[in-house]
């Protein structure tokens, strides 16, 4: 694990899952040989989009973001050449990092260490495994006893439901593992550099945190357009954010500031604002004829798409990016970081020991957090008056001098509605009153004016009483008319009643006839043949 004396950033870690997948095939088991073409790798990602054949490679390519740099020839910058700020080795002062291959790093990396604070959730594996273990904890589902979990296919819906046994229609399992990575700031910038004060100026980390946000963001709604802006893959993601990390140039910046003109903080978000255009490029013609409203659509939907995309650019890896960049930056002038390289930790330890002497030792990019009631913000101590100022949880006082202390959040509402000093309507201006009184002189105000007030109730009552008179004829008037109107309506069903009985009979005469008619032309028939006969007979 990392040690408490590194800057707090140093100490960040996070879990790298990667799934183990196998298929079974009747008299050979489960195997990972088995799995279908069309299916996920022996090796995967949660949702399958990114699979793998070994395990080393996937490992490696999930550690690094499974694209590697290739602009960075400069030898005295090699260090930081695949490499994206995340290692399963803690920084050891006695590696020469320099001397060595990245071959010779890809085996350093899949070499296998445990860590032991994880040994009641997990077991350890075989050195294929590259160190990773398997998750068996309550909070990974139901699993049997190595880790394996069953399903029927690895349709997403499928592996929504998990059994702990082989069931008779289960076909494929899977199981989970993890190994802790650790962040690693000298994968950028020199020990001498970012071993400096944690202290960095809040304002430029936040801001930098947050276009690193906006711009992966904004590369994956131009890579797969704006459609499901809520669900994202792995596939999507984790290659634009690896490039991302790449556009940053951190540990690059001050070489380039040596040779050309000076590097800020505006040009680093300048590159971040068009790193969408430039790494994707903007949806062309074809797109925009099929959608006109494609760019509001995309601004519109970008706030759901940063959602989906912080769980794999999470705040605290954005924000220790950010200082390192500011580090790499600002290494010299010191404008946007502290120059000392023990206030932090000594800031740190006092908070630990409670000395109050060495409280002293501060800088102006101390982060200290807002005294303000329910107020999370963090922000560099040089910013903590202005912060004051505009925050929002501030409790001040009522400016109509009411007496109340109400949140600056919650001011106008308190002033607009609550407050007992504020201008109120009479409670009976809806019948006539027209008086303006303070909320707190409303009970007052009705008590002074009851004889008013029952005069302009009494005046409304009778002008109701002949509203409902008129009502009342008006009701009258339409029960008569809808009486009418059902006598006409049955007198005109008994007519058609009638009409459609004689067009009945009608209509039976006229087959009566026709019969008729076609029994008279069969007997004149029979008649001239026996006539015909007869007449035939006498000659």
């Amino acid at each position: 694990m990392m040690t408490s004396d590194k800057p707090e950033f140093c100490r960040l870690e996070r879990p790298i899952e990667i799934y183990e997948n196998e298929r079974l095939w009747i008299g050979r088991g489960f195997s990972k040989t088995g799995l279908l073409p069309t299916e996920r790798g022996p090796y995967s990602t949660q949702d399958g989009s990114l699979s793998w054949k070994s395990m080393r490679e996937a490992s490696l390519a999930l550690l690094r973001g499974d694209v590697a740099s290739s602009t960075l020839d400069n030898k005295e910058l090699w260090n930081i050449k695949g490499k994206r700020g995340w290692s399963f080795h803690e920084d050891d002062n006695g590696n020469d990092h320099e001397s060595t291959t990245i071959e010779q790093e890809d085996d350093f990396e899949c070499s296998n260490t445990q860590d032991d604070n994880d040994n009641n959730l997990i077991d350890a594996l075989s050195d294929d495994y590259c160190g990773f273990v398997s998750c068996k904890g309550a909070q990974d589902g139901p699993t049997d006893e190595d880790g394996w979990q069953y399903f029927p296919d690895f349709k997403e819906q499928s592996l929504l439901y998990p059994n702990r046994k082989r069931g008779l229609l289960d076909f494929v399992r899977r199981r989970k593992l993890r190994r802790i990575a650790m962040f690693r700031p000298d994968h950028f910038l020199p020990r001498d550099v970012y071993n400096k004060c944690d202290f960095c100026d809040s304002k430029a980390v936040q801001v930098l945190a947050e276009a690193m946000l906006d711009a992966l963001s904004l590369a994956s709604l131009f890579a797969y357009g704006p459609a499901n802006p809520e669900k994202v893959t792995d596939a999507q993601v984790i290659p634009l954010k690896s490039k991302l990390i790449d556009t940053l140039h951190i540990g690059i910046n001050w070489h380039e500031w040596k040779r050309d003109s000076k590097i800020d903080i505006d040009d680093v978000k300048e590159r971040l604002c068009t790193f969408a255009e430039k790494c994707v490029g903007k949806p062309g013609p074809i797109m925009h004829l099929l959608n006109p409203d494609m760019d509001q659509n995309i601004q519109a939907i970008q706030p759901l798409r940063k959602k989906a995309i912080t769980k794999y650019f999470t705040d605290e890896e954005r924000e220790s990016l950010a200082r390192l960049l500011i580090k790499d930056i600002d290494r010299d002038a010191y404008q946007l970081h502290c120059e000392n390289e023990t206030c932090a930790s000594s800031l740190h330890a006092s908070s630990n020991h409670g000395n109050k002497e060495d409280d002293l030792i501060t800088c102006q990019f101390q982060f200290v957090p807002c005294p303000n009631y329910k107020c999370t913000v963090q922000i560099s101590k040089k910013y903590a008056k202005e912060h004051d100022d505009e925050c929002g949880y501030k409790v001040l006082p009522c400016p109509s001098g009411c007496g109340m202390e109400v949140a600056r959040n919650n001011m106008h509402v308190h002033v607009t509605t609550r407050c007992s000093l504020r201008q109120a309507e009479c409670p009976l201006s809806l019948v006539g009153c027209t008086a303006i009184v303070q909320a707190a002189d409303v009970t007052k105000h009705l008590n002074q004016h009851a004889d008013t007030h029952f005069m302009l109730l009494s005046t409304r009552m009778m002008e109701y009483q002949q509203l409902f008179k008129q009502f009342d004829t008006k009701i009258k008037m339409l029960e008569e008319k809808n009486a009418k109107l059902e006598r006409e309506l049955a007198r005109t069903t008994a007519l058609l009643s009638t009409k459609n009985e004689s067009n009945a009979i009608s209509n039976d005469l006229k087959k009566v006839t026709k019969r008729l008619n076609a029994l008279e032309g069969s007997c004149r028939t029979e008649f001239k043949k026996v006539e015909y006969d007869r007449r035939s007979h006498k000659k």
